[in-house]
């Protein structure tokens, strides 16, 4: 049935397009009747016979007639436009029609005779004008700001910028077209978390209560500004209940994110044989090298999944949204900057790190300013027994 359907809804929009050609070109008609007739040609049909009438060949056909003409003035006599002429030939109607064909600023009144008699070129114009095409005696097309409209007895199909809507009696299937901005747009001009998404922030470490035994709680103290956070995203919305000040929705979506722990000190972090451990920096003499610059990095792929109320545009709080994410860690590094000599130093190691990541956030919109957001991992940042028991937060901005 649903195949029934497209197949009919196919059909019937070609044949709308076909008369909305012929409709635009009858604003231009008139003017151009009067001043550019060497450009415009009217073509008598004898639609009983469905022959051209005055046809210096009567054994060649209707359709090699057409082609000739259309030719001889510039045209082409496409596929489409062809079914469309073919068809009113076709049709019970039983009064005279004029179909009006533009191309490349040429122009054929195709004047197709219920009756043998040719139709003048006023009572083409005539004919033209009209918004309204009987194709049988229960069909019509109307075309207007609204769309196409095409009536076939019970079968009704209308044709706008939003879609498509076929009736057959009393029943009705619709073919929505709408893009992402215009469903927000519709949405009652709610707040939105869709789109491209850029964090800025801050690292830090939590329940470093954990760090004793064989860590020294000095060797995990970060740099405030150096230990930054940087991710990119992309994020997709869907509504779940609306009112009229405020709507819940729910957004999903894909990021990358890089968490950057700045150490303050010089030791730095290395993988040990059953744990990780501080080193102080030397060169080959054994000497202790001065460090300008230590950090780790942790380089995860994360999903998102968080249920937000939003208000509507122009609020001061834009939406508040509070749920979770889990991600998987792609790469973690360490980097190193001698402080004398400049020279940088890179080591890709897992460093006892937890593949797995998962914890809360927390977002806030703002009008006329970032968004705020704040993510708490739940897991710890190291492998039990290889590390201390501390975990990752991050905050900042969303862009």
């Amino acid at each position: 049935m649903e195949t029934f359907r497209i197949k009919s809804i196919v059909s019937k929009i070609t044949f709308s397009i076909i008369f909305s050609v012929f409709v635009s070109s009858i604003t231009s008609f008139k003017s151009s009747a009067k001043s550019n007739d060497a450009d415009s040609t009217v073509i008598n049909i004898d639609k009983r016979n469905q022959t051209l009438l005055n046809s210096k060949n009567p054994s060649r056909s209707l359709k090699e007639d057409l082609q000739e003409l259309f030719q001889k003035n510039g045209m082409n006599l496409d596929d489409d436009t062809w079914k469309g002429i073919r068809r009113v030939v076709n049709s019970e109607l039983s009064k005279d029609t004029v179909l009006v064909i533009t191309q490349n600023n040429k122009s054929i009144n195709v004047a197709i005779n219920a009756k043998t008699e040719e139709l003048n070129r006023s009572s083409a114009t005539n004919q033209s004008t009209r918004r309204e095409y009987n194709i049988n005696n229960n069909s019509n097309v109307k075309i207007g700001g609204g769309g196409v409209h095409v009536k076939d007895g019970r079968d009704e199909v209308h044709v706008s910028w939003n879609g498509v809507v076929v009736k057959d009696g009393n029943d009705e299937v619709k073919v929505i077209l709408k893009d992402t901005a215009k469903v927000n747009r519709r949405d009652q001009g709610f707040s939105s978390r869709s789109g491209f998404n850029i964090y800025f922030g801050f690292n830090g470490f939590s329940n470093t209560g954990s760090i004793s035994g064989i860590y020294n709680s000095k060797d995990f103290e970060l740099s405030p500004f150096g230990s930054r956070y940087f991710g990119f995203g992309w994020t997709r919305s869907g509504m779940i209940s609306k009112g009229a000040k405020a709507a819940l929705k729910i957004s999903y979506g894909l990021e990358v994110s890089w968490n950057n722990f700045m150490f303050e000190n010089n030791n730095y972090l290395v993988k040990g044989t059953n744990n990780v451990a501080f080193e102080n920096y030397k060169d080959s003499k054994g000497d202790v090298i001065p460090l300008s610059r230590n950090k780790l990095t942790v380089a995860n792929i994360n999903i998102p999944v968080m249920p937000y109320v939003a208000f509507k545009k122009g609020s001061v709080v834009t939406y508040v949204a509070a749920g979770g994410y889990v991600g998987y860690r792609i790469d973690s590094y360490t980097k190193t900057k001698e402080e004398d000599s400049g020279d940088k130093n890179w080591n890709h190691s897992s460093f006892y790190l937890n593949n797995l990541r998962y914890g809360l956030a927390f977002e806030l919109g703002l009008k006329n300013f970032p968004d705020l957001f704040v993510n708490y991992d739940m897991n710890k940042l190291f492998q039990d027994g290889r590390g201390p028991g501390i975990s990752g937060v991050s905050f900042g901005i969303r862009l």
